[in-house]
This record gives C-alpha cells, structure tokens and sequence, in this order.
C-alpha cells in the first residue's frame, strides 16, 4: 500500500479554496500512484475557526462531506480528513473521517484529547476508531491525541495496522511531534503517520513536519516546515518482522494505576504535609 501525507496550508474559512486543493492534491496522488490521501486536522475549514465555527461546522452527511466524498470515488482513492463536525443534537465535534475508494464513509473518529480553546467549543469523542479497509486496519487519532500513549496502544490492542493523525501542531513542538510518533510506532509495532499543517493563521505558527513510522519506530520520510507531499510504501509485513525479536502486545500484563491522591488543603485536619 502507498499512502500520500499531504502537509497544506488551508485557507482560513475558506472550503471551496480548500477543495480545490483537494482536488490538486487528488491527481497528483494518483499520478503518485498512492492509494490513501491524508489530510491536516480541521484541513477543509482550516483550524483557527472558533469565531465562525458554529457557521462552519457541518454534519457527517453534509455537503462538504458529500464534495469530499466524490473525489474520493473520481479518483478511485482512500481519503482521510478532518471537519468541524455538527451532530443531530447540534453538539460540535473535532472530527476525521475515512472514506474508501468508492466515496463510502467508513467512519468518523472525535478527537478524545481536546487542547486549549477546544475546550470551550468542541465536545470531546468517547470512542476509539479502528477501520477494516481493504487496504488494512487503521486506526484514528487527532493531533493532542498523539501526545497519549494510551490512545495509540487501544487502537493497536484492536489490531490497527496503521495509525493515522491529522494535526494542526504549532511551533516549537517539531522536535517532540516527531519523538512522539516514532515512540507510538515502536511501543506498538505498527504504523504511525502524522499529516500536520503548515502556514499561519494569526499568532499560530504551525510547524509542518509531517512525517511516518514503522513498526520498529524509525522514519520513513518526514517533510520540513514548508506546505509539501510525503509519499511512502508501506509494507505491512514489517509488523510481523519487528514481532519476532519481542512482541509488545502479546507480552504486555495488566497494570492498575494507583488512583490519585487528592491534595489536601491547609485546613484539613488530615492533611499529610
């Protein structure tokens, strides 16, 4: 399987630019002859939308969807992207969805880590997402998810293959985005590959850097700051090849963290301090 991480710069508030350059980038991964195309975090709308994110944010069925959906089935390709999701109760979502080659949705992933503003918008995910394709098993995760180790070792622990992430990571987190993917890859024995954006949208500074792992954590390719493709081969088999020396997940035993303890205050009679 070949997949294209494409690391764009969108334009803010902008879908219709944003799909045309979806439409670019669609030949140009089939002239690549990529089978996956993998989008940034929030890449139709771009990510620094809270002001209009009510205007903005769409259902699953709605009509940037249904537009994303038909390049998908015109150019015969496996597509990953990131909304502003609207569901039927009117509650906003953080979003990526998968679609297949023939336009169908395989499903929608809602960002479970939420990071800074977020939090005042969007509502967080409470699922995990793992996807049978007929390319393989992927599994979804957004941005601040990658910084979770236990994020990526339940979608492996349900057989994902491929973990996939569109970001929207800001400078100077280069160095640590790319330390994190490679430490989700290895400690899972799969694929991870991270699709971050470039460009900025008033004081963000995003900080490019897109970049894929194998199963033994190394990189596969990684882009620099600027907006670019990264087109890489994935052999699945390599998981298997990385297993034979230790299996992490075969191995792993259960562990049951010690709960927290709770501070206490200066006026409490049972204070430990």
């Amino acid at each position: 399987m070949k997949m294209m991480l494409a690391q764009t710069a969108p334009a803010r508030f902008d879908v219709k630019a944003n799909l045309a350059t979806l439409k670019r980038l669609c030949q140009q991964a089939v002239d690549s002859e990529a089978e996956l195309l993998v989008l940034p975090e929030l890449a139709m709308t771009g990510y620094n939308i809270f002001d209009q994110l009510t205007t903005l944010a769409e259902p699953l069925d709605g009509p940037l969807c249904r537009a994303v959906a038909d390049y998908a089935q015109r150019y015969g390709l496996h597509i990953i992207f990131g909304l502003a999701e609207r569901d039927p109760h009117g509650i906003l979502y953080n979003t990526a969805i998968l679609l297949d080659d023939t336009g169908a949705q395989l499903g929608a992933y809602r960002k479970r880590q939420l990071w800074g503003r977020e939090h005042q918008h969007f509502r967080p995910g409470d699922a995990h997402c793992v996807l049978d394709t007929r390319l393989g098993r992927i599994g979804l995760m957004i941005c601040y998810d990658n910084e979770f180790p236990e994020i990526a070792r339940a979608l492996a622990r349900q057989g994902a293959q491929l973990i996939v992430s569109p970001t929207a990571n800001m400078h100077p987190n280069a160095s640590r985005q790319r330390l994190q993917i490679r430490a989700r890859a290895m400690d899972n024995q799969c694929f991870v590959a991270c699709a971050n954006r470039a460009g900025q949208e008033e004081a963000l500074h995003y900080c490019g850097n897109s970049l894929i792992a194998d199963p033994d954590g190394e990189v596969l390719g990684q882009l620099g700051e600027p907006s670019g493709v990264l087109v890489t081969p994935l052999d699945f088999s390599a998981i298997e090849t990385s297993q034979r020396a230790q299996n992490y997940l075969k191995d792993l035993r259960s562990c049951e963290c010690m709960p927290m303890r709770e501070e206490k205050t200066d006026n409490d009679p049972h204070s430990l301090r």
